[in-house]
């Protein structure tokens, strides 16, 4: 009987051991449909767990930029279509996957080295281990514009590459003609700029937020750079599964990409291509044409014509500029050691020298002034205005020219161009004789009032138009000129800090900021942001959004004041100013002013710099222009006829019934 219990008791337990197991074999098929119902309809996230799985991949689809164009919807940049080598890394032995790169090094002729870097297998030429940069499961892409033949030879010899598959993918389409290219900018893969740029770096420190590709084109420059989020799309990708091969076999889930916004610039292409090919023709007359209006080192040129009450820039030339379909392809070191004398946007920031062609390039480059340098005379209707301001001048206040000024003892004078004297003067011919012992008699005569904080009213009048601080343009890197006044007021002498500012010759602005100025006194005071997008459109939706002015600030001017200034601006035009020469075709006033700035170069010494702003029409200002060429000798000979082009193109363009 004891027996009996013990068997019945044993048969129990058996029972509930069975009951058990199947239980667990259910549980098993319940997570076993639960899998293969989310590879049906999970997330995207889900994916990357089963792309771990040795005959599922996840194989990302890149979502096109978007478009770039000018103000009537000319393109400026597309996208063009190509074919991809993508890899998905087969499970198979070492040998075999050595052998594969050698194959696809001798099909796509690419260094054994490269392919394998780019397989990202874990293994060097020689078959030994290396470090992975991402796991096994990822997909890794090989090469891009695949040609016709290789192609042809991958997709009918899958045993000879096993794991490698061809896609199609967006590739950045810039145009031949170089249109604006610094402005523009251009773009790079992500796995570059991830670890040289801050803004990517960030995205890279939170990865499952970015959702970048490594070889995905982000902007690292100008426009492209600016607007990354507007233009970058929303990738897609396809879940598919593949044989042992690494080939695809079915594709069971696909998630299409959504392409980015178009951008609908404020750049007039016919306007920016026609001032790029005046300024090449000019600079090229400069060097070669006789007489004392040669400048033979003029080789770069800076200029921006900017709307004066919408801030709108209708043209942004920054030259010698350079095909940006460089990008697309391997740059190499010879490749960057050029592109470094034309890359950098000059309106905006500091560009060298163009010494290419030099024996030696980076020693020539330093004998040349960069293009942020001295504003010269150009800063001299802001002196008399500032003047006018806080009261040291008004506008019928007469000085005689003494010839030689002399603002304190056992300093040089202060004299005017070519040592002219210009006898009696008033701020309107003072601007339009461009007279340096005026605006140091009036600079000195403020600091002698005022003392130091002269000086700190002087900054902060200028920062008011634009000058010494960041215009606020939507572009990388733009710099904020420099106030070398305010080091030689703490340093030296106050007075001789004023004496030198007033005539442009303690200070360094860019092409923008001189833009901006202009802009703001034609604007009587109301300083605009830089604008260069019109609107975002959704090229799905069709949605758009528009980008309207942004006043900056506001600085009050009297209109006696603002009218004498602008008298003085046109006079320069006029018989007897420093443009006479410019200008007599429009059918409208124009006010300028003449710039020509001087530049001590270490082992070289002084240089002329030609500068010149203005802004048309006088009575009613709509456009305001300013241009810098280095080394381009006096205002009105190197920039002037730059500044005349893009008021003239401005007028017919956008004034002309």
């Amino acid at each position: 009987m004891f027996q009996g219990r013990r068997k019945t008791s044993s048969a129990g337990l058996l029972s509930g051991r069975l009951h058990g197991l199947w239980l667990i074999v259910i549980l098993l098929f319940v997570v076993l449909i639960l899998r293969l119902s989310s590879i049906q309809l999970g997330a995207g996230a889900e994916y990357n767990q089963l792309a771990v799985e040795n005959n599922f991949k996840q194989v990302p689809l890149v979502a096109s930029r978007g478009k770039i164009y000018d103000r009537n919807g000319n393109i400026l940049v597309e996208n063009r279509s190509l074919f991809t080598a993508i890899y998905l890394e087969p499970d198979s032995d070492k040998k075999k996957k050595l052998a594969t790169a050698k194959e696809l090094a001798n099909v796509l002729k690419m260094p054994l080295k490269d392919v394998l870097e780019a397989m990202d297998i874990g293994l060097d030429a020689k078959g030994k281990p290396t470090m992975r940069k991402q796991p096994p499961y990822f997909p890794k892409k090989l090469k891009d514009r695949l040609s016709d033949e290789e192609i042809v030879k991958i997709s009918e010899n899958p045993d000879r590459f096993p794991g490698v598959n061809i896609f199609s993918e967006p590739l950045r389409q810039y145009r031949t003609d170089s249109i604006a290219v610094q402005t523009i900018g251009y773009v790079r893969p992500y796995a570059g700029a991830k670890t040289s740029m801050k803004k990517y770096k960030a995205v890279a420190a939170q990865p499952n937020q970015a959702g970048y590709l490594d070889w995905e084109q982000v902007g690292i420059d100008g426009i492209e750079y600016s607007y990354q989020d507007e233009l970058r799309g929303k990738n897609g990708y396809r879940l598919v599964r593949v044989n042992s091969q690494g080939k695809l076999v079915e594709v069971l889930k696909e998630v299409s990409p959504k392409p980015g916004n178009d951008l609908i610039t404020t750049l007039d292409q016919d306007m920016q291509l026609e001032a790029e090919a005046f300024v090449e023709q000019h600079l090229a007359r400069l060097r070669t044409q006789a007489g004392n209006k040669r400048a033979p080192y003029a080789r770069n040129a800076y200029a921006v014509a900017m709307e004066v009450k919408t801030g709108k820039i209708r043209s942004m030339v920054s030259y010698p500029d350079y095909d940006p379909n460089i990008w697309n392809g391997k740059v190499g070191s010879g490749d960057y050691r050029n592109l470094s004398f034309v890359i950098n946007n000059g309106t905006i920031r500091e560009a060298p020298y163009d010494a290419r062609g030099s024996a030696s390039p980076q020693s020539e480059v330093k004998r040349h002034p960069f293009s942020v340098l001295p504003s010269g005379s150009t800063f001299k209707p802001l002196t008399v205005l500032m003047g006018m301001m806080e009261g040291v001048i008004k506008p019928n206040t007469y000085w005689r020219d003494p010839g030689a000024f002399y603002y304190a003892k056992a300093t040089p004078p202060v004299r005017n161009s070519g040592r002219h004297n210009y006898g009696l003067l008033d701020p309107v011919k003072a601007i339009q004789k461009s007279s340096n012992t005026f605006m140091a008699w009036l600079a000195t005569k403020w600091y002698r009032r005022d003392k130091l904080e002269a000086v700190e009213k002087f900054e902060r009048l200028a920062h008011a138009f634009g000058l010494g601080v960041k215009t606020g343009v939507p572009l990388p890197r733009e710099q904020d000129g420099l106030e070398d006044y305010k080091i030689i007021a703490k340093r030296n002498s106050g007075m001789g800090a004023m004496a030198l500012a007033s005539f442009g010759q303690a200070q360094r602005y860019t092409a923008l900021q001189l833009a901006q100025y202009m802009q703001t006194l034609g604007n009587k005071g109301t300083r605009l942001r830089p604008q260069l997008v019109e609107k975002v459109v959704n090229p799905t939706t069709g949605k758009t959004k528009e980008i309207k002015p942004e006043v900056m600030q506001r600085t009050p001017i009297k209109e006696n004041y603002y009218q004498t200034v602008v008298r003085g601006m046109v006079q320069v035009t006029k018989p007897g100013g420093t443009a006479a020469e410019l200008f007599n075709h429009l059918p409208f006033d124009v006010a300028a002013k003449t710039g020509t700035s001087e530049q001590d170069i270490p082992g070289r010494g002084r240089v002329e710099n030609s500068v010149f702003v203005a802004f048309a029409p006088a009575n009613d200002p709509q456009i305001a222009v300013a241009v810098i060429v280095p080394e381009g000798g006096y205002g009105a000979v190197a920039a002037g006829p730059i500044a005349d082009h893009l008021i003239t193109s401005y007028y017919e363009k956008f004034m002309k019934k």
